[in-house]
């Protein structure tokens, strides 16, 4: 998040942006086991791998089940 006249949101891959996603993970756990999480609008195909495999560490670090 940038500190400009307007709130601007930058998208970046998982585990590059300011996003703790073990809190986010650990909270996700809590709803339904059938709640997506989803990944999208990286640029280039092989973010969607780094993407994922960041996911799965956080969520074996913080003892989430995907």
């Amino acid at each position: 998040m940038r500190e400009d006249l307007t709130v601007h949101i930058d998208e970046v891959r998982p585990g590059l942006g300011a996003l703790d996603y073990g809190v986010y993970l650990a909270e996700l756990a809590r709803l339904a086991p059938d709640t997506p999480l989803m990944m999208e609008h990286l640029a280039l195909a092989e973010e969607y791998d780094m993407a994922a495999a960041y996911i799965r560490g956080v969520a074996a670090a913080v003892g989430v089940r995907l």
